[in-house]
Order: structure tokens, then C-alpha cells, then sequence
């Protein structure tokens, strides 16, 4: 018999295809981080020198010598500060980009090894079973990656077997199955191996072109977090755009020209027509009435209102009360007035900047905006910035949702975050069964929220944030329904979406607007301030009975963090079951009158469970307190239990089901029992 020979690929390159974990060098990397270390030692010593500079200036008095003096603190310092900064962090993210391609090209290069082993395995058994199949007479047409069968195939005996009597031929066969079949049977079973180890191989390989692009998303995303990278995003396309840009904010001149720093204009005579002051500087802290507002741009001309949109963008863009179209021109205005001014923009300023641009690269980047971008509100006159951001057509949505975020959700930090969550929760809401309207959610970090326990515990811990933000949710709550009845769509469904420390803000807030919001949903609150809820009550929510208010609340059993802050704080609790550690709990009066649903998951219907606080859930496992949820088990991550209810309720598409889960929530008040030991809180009946 003729052997044809089973084919068996050379190498491993033939099999672990084109798309590879290997591509230039670490070394390459690390001579770019060497290069920027270079850099970064420069920039210290420039600005050392200009620091020098300075205090000897500070000796001497001129006015000439002022303003060298004024140009080196007010922009060279900073200019340098920020050119060190960011050769520092594109060195450390170089360096980790060095590290990770080390690793990945070592990985890359011991699977390559393996295959070829293993290969060379399958050609020696391939080549057994070739031969063992010439001898017994049978055909060999197996494929390198499939392997031979695990039993030997029917030996077939030579021409002079016919010959041979019943008897003799069974003996035959037994002699030549004996002869041959524990080699077929070794071989057969080496080549299997061989087999699944080249498949594991493979699996790894691709394991190892997803690491190096997350390696490589990782490298792209901390070179744009760094300032300059801000800058060239904020900067648009274009080489001279970005150097017009990078040159203005670190030394506030070009080409020998200098460039005051500036701010927006917040005058123009036709204000007065629109909030009966000529200035609109104080519009964010202390907002005209969003009625009398919305009435007086409706008699507006639209050369009039144009005109205010390209004057003074700022006002407009932040003024309750305007259709969100008007509103957000006015703040990509604002967007290129900044681009075109950067100087004196500070690091979270131009940090934000940079993640509002992103979004609106993103909108441009798609042939058809899914969802479509509104920029709500864009303000950088306090110490902390603040933004809003609306996923849907708000002047024309019959549904739209406010959410409001929690501590360490300043906008320049948070807005990312909520980007993601803000998108999920819009595609939950399109994907409701028998939602057939429009919907739209507004991602609110308008105010100036607490710091994490670690770095300001009573910040966290106190009411001050939330009352101070509070006012301003309020009007922009009032002005999305006063703008749409002055407008040709009528009143939309407005709800309130509220997590952690947004929840107090909330509340505060609907005691404070004029008009009812559809539903107030809490997740994982951390507490309602006592001093200014006295009960739910006091919220301006739609009431579903005489006796109950569309307020809903969810908690996860392993969110510890937010029970944690409320009762060290002493402030309300909307969810009896939320426990702490040391039962720290139970110094929470529970407020009665909202209605709990579960976010603990359904496995029926594909539903995960939230095992920690966090809105979208990273790592892992959550943490010991709770306090970050692990990857896709975030309180709004998708197919979670908790975003497929908050669709739900807030798009008015209640099912049987979830209706049939809402348990009303009973009040509990705190009792302190004293002894000579010690004080124990527990919680009693409300009298």
C-alpha cells in the first residue's frame, strides 16, 4: 500500500494565524520611557530655575520687572509644572507598556514553542498510524487536527485469506490486531493530546492579542489623561490646532504674542428681557424662576436668541428653563470658546473638558448619534467644575430620567463613569417590552459632591454638599418641565434616579421644586438628611395612591458601605434590611413610605445579582465592605436585576411581576437603650 502522507502544518506560525500578541519590543518601549524620564528631569530643573528666578525677582521692584515676574508665576511655573507632569505619567505608562509587552512577548514566544512541540508530536504519531494502517491494510485519512480513532480499525487480510477456513481467518485477524493495536491505540491517544494541547495553546494566543491591545488601550487612555494629552484632545484634529492650543495653556502666548487669560462673557442688554438683570454671572448658584424664564424666550425673536446663544454662551447654557437644543449650542460654544482660550484652565477644568470632547468625538464619530448628545450645563467658575449630560432628545422624549450620583462624582471624576452608566441605562430603557415611546436620560454632576471617607470623612458624612447642590437640581428639574410646556411637545415623564449621596441631594431637592417628578428611584442610598426631609411626605412625587408616593429603593444585602455612612451619620434610612458592621445600622431611623425591590438577581431570567455600591462594577469580587461591586454586577451594569427594574419604573412599564415584588416600606425610628456598660441603639415602632 501507497502511503499518501497526513498533513501536518510546519510550524506554529501556521497555525496560530496572523493576528499576534507580538510586535516590536519592550526595549523600543523602554528607550521611549528612558527618553521621557529625560524629559521629566528637564522639566524639573526648568522649573526649579523659574522658581529661583522668581525669588530673586521678589527682591526687586519695577514695573517692568513685575511683569516678568507676574509671567513667570502666572505661566511659566504652571506651563512647566504641567510639561513635568505629564513627562511623568507617559513615562510610568510607558514603562507599564514595556513591563506588559515583556510578558506577553515571553508568554507568545513559550506558546510558539509549545505548538511546535506538539506539532512535531503529531507528525511522529500521524506517521505511526500511517504506517500501522499500510500494514493492516486499511486507509489513513485523517486530518492533523482531528486525529485517528481511539479503537484500530479492521485489519483486512492479503489476497491468500480466502484460502484460509472461518477459524483460520478469525486466528489471522487476532495475530495482526495483537501485533498492531496497543501501537495504534499509544499513538492515536499522544496524537489526541497533542491536539488539545495546540488547542489550548490557540485559546491562550487569543487570550494573549486581547491582553496586548488592553495593554495598548491602557497606554492610549493614560497618555490622554495626562495634560498635554488633555489639551490635544480638547485641541480637535489637526497638528496646528494642538500645537495653537498646547503652546497657549502651558506659556499663554504664540509665536511671541501673549494671550490674557479670559472668561466668557456673562453680560448682554438682551438679558434683561430674559432674567431682568443685564449680568447673568449669578444664574447657576441662585437661577431665575424657570417658568417666567421659559415665558420670556418663547416672545424671544430667533435673531434675539441666537444672538444671546453666541454672546454669552455660558448663561445661556446653564440657564433653567431653555429648551435643551438652545441650551446645548450654547455650550459646545462654549466648548470651541475654550478651545480657542486655554489658558488658565486648571487640571480638573481641562480634565473635564477633555471627557465632555471625548463624548462629542464619540457622537461625531457615528453616522447615525446612538444615542444623540445634549450638553445640559457646563460651568468652570466655581472650584470644582460641573457638567451635566443628556443621552436622548430632551425637548421632544415623552421619558426622561435624572440621575444624580454620590460621593467622589465631581464632574471631571465622575463623568466617565457616568457616561457608561447613563448609556446603559438609555439601551435598558429603548429595549423595555412594550415601551414604545421615547426616552432620555440626563447624567447630572452639577454639584460639588463629598470626598471618599479617606480623604475628608466629615464631608461625606455631613449634609453640607447635598444642601448646597440641592437648590440648583431643583431648578433644573423645574426648568425641564417649564421648557417643554412653553415648547410645542408636551410635559414629559420626569424622573429622578438617585445612588448613594445622591440620594440626600435628591431629597433635598423635591422639597425644594415646584412641580411633581413622576418617580423617585434610590439605589444603595446613603441616607436622607433628617433636618430637612422630616418624611417622604415632604417630596414633591407624583402620589400613585392616596396613600403612597412613586418612591422606589433598592439595596444590595452586600453593600455595607452605604448602611456604614448613613447611620455614622445619623441620617434616614430607606432600606430597613441595609446592615453595617458593629450594627452601626441601627443608629438609622428607617423612613417609611417608599416601595423596596430586589437587586439581589434573577437567575430565571438572566438577571445577575449587585454584590457591592458601586454603580458599574469593576475587579473580580467585590470588596469586604461592599464598596466597589464587582465587574458587570454594578447597581445600572446591564442584565443586573436592580437597571432591569429601574427601566421599568422609570418608562412607566411596571409588569406583573415586578409590581408583585415591591414590598412597602414600614418606618422605624431609633431608640437608645443605656446601661452602665454601654448604649445600645435598636430600632423600634415609629409613635
Amino acid at each position: 500500500m501507497i502511503m499518501t502522507g497526513i498533513y501536518v502544518p510546519p510550524g506554529a506560525d501556521d497555525v496560530l494565524g496572523s493576528d499576534s500578541p507580538v510586535a516590536g519590543s519592550d526595549s523600543e518601549v523602554r528607550a521611549v520611557a528612558a527618553y521621557l524620564r529625560n524629559i521629566d528631569d528637564n522639566c524639573r530643573s526648568y522649573l526649579l530655575l523659574v522658581r529661583h528666578a522668581n525669588l530673586r525677582l521678589g527682591d526687586l521692584s519695577s514695573d517692568g520687572l513685575s511683569n516678568i515676574a507676574g509671567k513667570l508665576a502666572e505661566r511659566l511655573m504652571p506651563g512647566a509644572a504641567t510639561l513635568q507632569q505629564t513627562a511623568g505619567a507617559s513615562k510610568d505608562a510607558f514603562d507599564g507598556y514595556a513591563a506588559d509587552l515583556e510578558r506577553i512577548h515571553g508568554d507568545a514566544a513559550r506558546l510558539a514553542r509549545e505548538v511546535n512541540e506538539h506539532l512535531s508530536e503529531i507528525r511522529t504519531r500521524s506517521n505511526a498510524i500511517e504506517e500501522i494502517a499500510a500494514l493492516i491494510r486499511v486507509p489513513a485519512r485523517y486530518a492533523w487536527d482531528e486525529g485517528a480513532p481511539g479503537v484500530m480499525p479492521e485489519p483486512v487480510l492479503g489476497a491468500g485469506a480466502d484460502e484460509l477456513g472461518s477459524s483460520e481467518r478469525d486466528a489471522a485477524l487476532r495475530t495482526v490486531r495483537s501485533a498492531y493495536e496497543d501501537r495504534w491505540l499509544l499513538a492515536a491517544s499522544r496524537w489526541r493530546d497533542a491536539i488539545e494541547g495546540v488547542s489550548a495553546a490557540k485559546r491562550r494566543w487569543s487570550s494573549l492579542v486581547s491582553e496586548r491591545r488592553s495593554a495598548e488601550f491602557r497606554l492610549v487612555c493614560a497618555l490622554g489623561d495626562t495634560a498635554i494629552g488633555q489639551l490635544i484632545t480638547l485641541s480637535g484634529e489637526g497638528s496646528a490646532a494642538q500645537l495653537r492650543t498646547i503652546g497657549l495653556a502651558v506659556s499663554g502666548e504664540l509665536g511671541g504674542v501673549e494671550a490674557a487669560a479670559v472668561r466668557p462673557h456673562t453680560d448682554h442688554p438682551l438679558l434683561t428681557r430674559l432674567i431682568g438683570s443685564r449680568s447673568g454671572a449669578g444664574i447657576w448658584d441662585a437661577p431665575p424662576d424657570p417658568e417666567e424664564v421659559a415665558a420670556a424666550w418663547a416672545v424671544l425673536a430667533d435673531a434675539e436668541r441666537q444672538e444671546l446663544i453666541d454672546q454669552v454662551p455660558w448663561v445661556i447654557g446653564n440657564l433653567p428653563g431653555l429648551p435643551f437644543e438652545a441650551r446645548d449650542e450654547a455650550n459646545r460654544r462654549l466648548m470651541d470658546f475654550y478651545r480657542e482660550h486655554p489658558q488658565g484652565l486648571d487640571g480638573d477644568q481641562l480634565e473635564l473638558l477633555a471627557r465632555v470632547q471625548r463624548i462629542l468625538d464619540r457622537e461625531a464619530s457615528q453616522r447615525i448619534a446612538n444615542p444623540p448628545i445634549q450638553l445640559v450645563a457646563l460651568d468652570l467658575s466655581s472650584e470644582v467644575p460641573r457638567a451635566a449630560v443628556g443621552y436622548g432628545d430632551l425637548d421632544s422624549a415623552s421619558h426622561t430620567t435624572w440621575a444624580v450620583p454620590g460621593m467622589d462624582n465631581d464632574a471631571h471624576r465622575g463623568l466617565e463613569g457616568w457616561d457608561a452608566a447613563s448609556r446603559k441605562l438609555y439601551a435598558a430603557q429603548g429595549n423595555v417590552p412594550g415601551f414604545n415611546d421615547t426616552n432620555a436620560v440626563v447624567a447630572w454632576l452639577g454639584y460639588d459632591t463629598p470626598a471618599p471617607p479617606h480623604d475628608d470623612l466629615w464631608e461625606v458624612l455631613g449634609p453640607e454638599s447635598a444642601r448646597r447642590g440641592a437648590g440648583r437640581f431643583a431648578a433644573e428639574l423645574d426648568g425641564a418641565q417649564a421648557a417643554r410646556g412653553a415648547g410645542s411637545h408636551s410635559v414629559p415623564v420626569v424622573n429622578v434616579l438617585a445612588h448613594s449621596y445622591g440620594t440626600t441631594l435628591a431629597t433635598i431637592a423635591l422639597t425644594l421644586s415646584e412641580r411633581p417628578v413622576h418617580t423617585l428611584t434610590m439605589l444603595g442610598s446613603a441616607g436622607i438628611d433628617r433636618q430637612t426631609v422630616r418624611s417622604f411626605a415632604d417630596l414633591n412625587v407624583r402620589n400613585l395612591t392616596a396613600e403612597q408616593k412613586a418612591i422606589y429603593t433598592t439595596h444590595a444585602s452586600r453593600d455595607h458601605l452605604a448602611p456604614l455612612g448613613a447611620g455614622v451619620a445619623g441620617r434616614g434610612q430607606p432600606n430597613p434590611h441595609a446592615t453595617a458592621p458593629f450594627e452601626v445600622h441601627a443608629l438609622s431611623p428607617v423612613y417609611a413610605g417608599a416601595l423596596s425591590f430586589s437587586s439581589e438577581g434573577d437567575p430565571e431570567r438572566g438577571l445577575r445579582g449587585t454584590d457591592g455600591h458601586s454603580t458599574l462594577g469593576s475587579g473580580d469580587s467585590s470588596d469586604l465592605l461592599g464598596a466597589s461591586a464587582s465587574r458587570g454586577s454594578g447597581y445600572l451594569d446591564a442584565r443586573t436585576e436592580s437597571l432591569d427594574a429601574v427601566a421599568k419604573i422609570t418608562t412607566e412599564r411596571i409588569d406583573v411581576r415586578l409590581e408583585g415584588s415591591f414590598t412597602p416600606v414600614g418606618g422605624r425610628c431609633v431608640q437608645v437603650i443605656s446601661s452602665v456598660e454601654h448604649l445600645t441603639p435598636i430600632r423600634v415602632e415609629c409613635r
